[in-house]
């Protein structure tokens, strides 16, 4: 009896779905499904090898959910799994783009990351066991408690453990909510908190503790932007005396190309493939670098 793991990607996690599969060939074997459309445009999903891939199996499927717009084809995907009878399903999340929407602060707002969450959460179980979700560096560590525990397991997984730093290189935080996620990583490295103060529609990032004089930094947070806050943090650690800054997150999304200004004010631009697109974005810039999450998911898939 074939005992393997089938392992599901999007498309364009193809690459690192193959590296999982690769490095661990008699533990996971990569599953088809065929991510087609009608002319309408609407979802037209086909699993080739259902018998094999799918009934009675233990399923994982990584989705690149950074794309608002497929939302529903990967619900659809998740919803079809379980319709085909696996036994389990494991929804890889390396991305969560709504956890950025996870309060409100007036009534008349709303926040995504519940609904979302509700989505997910409403998914039908595997024949075998609940389904569970795994995310990674979410915004606020709230967001765990959104999903529904009854229906689905929720789990926060952190791509930290990836960065290796330079020798001597000191850590700086942008802001108190970076500080206060990222406060366990590398306890015994120094570290430097900023701040930001509005004025008008301007942010000045200021120091708050330690100082850069005659430091290499590297700037953390979990999620990039246009990164507007990194290049004002950056400017101010040069300014007070550091030798060298780059910055790493977990998540760079870099909406109208941002990335290419956001690389040209740092010595090392550094994000993971949690969103595929920054493989291909690396490729045309010296100093941006792609680390590759597959060995935190061969890590997950290898527990039971």
């Amino acid at each position: 009896m074939n005992m393997k793991q089938t392992i599901l990607g999007h498309p364009r996690f193809d690459s690192l779905v193959d590296t999982v599969v690769a490095n661990n060939p008699k533990r996971f074997e990569k599953g088809s499904a065929e991510f087609l459309r009608f002319p309408d445009n609407t979802p037209n999903l086909r699993f080739p090898n259902v018998k094999k891939d799918i009934e009675h199996r233990d399923v994982t499927y990584i989705g690149d959910f950074s794309q608002a717009d497929e939302l529903f084809e990967h619900y659809n995907t998740l919803f079809n799994l379980v319709k085909n009878t696996a036994d389990k399903v494991r929804i890889i999340l390396p991305y969560f783009p709504m956890g950025t929407s996870e309060r409100v602060e007036r009534k008349w707002e709303t926040e995504t990351a519940h609904a979302f969450a509700h989505l997910i959460s409403s998914l039908p179980s595997g024949r075998d066991a609940k389904n569970s979700v795994h995310i990674f560096d979410i915004h606020a560590l709230v967001e765990q408690s959104l999903f529904n525990p009854d229906r689905i397991n929720a789990e926060l997984h952190t791509t930290t453990g990836l960065l290796k730093l330079k020798k001597g290189e000191v850590i700086a935080f942008p802001d108190d909510g970076a500080a206060k996620r990222f406060k366990d990583i590398f306890p015994d490295v120094p570290r430097i908190i900023c701040g930001k103060i509005r004025d008008g529609e301007k942010r000045i990032v200021t120091l708050k503790e330690w100082d850069p004089k005659w430091k290499r930094v590297i700037i953390i947070d979990d999620l990039i932007q246009t990164g507007g806050t990194i290049i004002e943090t950056a400017h101010m650690l040069r300014a007070m005396g550091a030798t060298s800054v780059r910055a790493f997150a977990p998540h760079g999304v870099f909406p109208g190309d941002s990335h290419i200004r956001l690389a040209s004010e740092l010595d090392e631009l550094v994000v993971t493939d949690t969103i595929p697109a920054n493989i291909d974005r690396a490729r045309v810039l010296e100093n941006m670098r792609v680390i590759s999450i597959a060995p935190l998911i061969e890590k997950i898939l290898k527990r039971k």
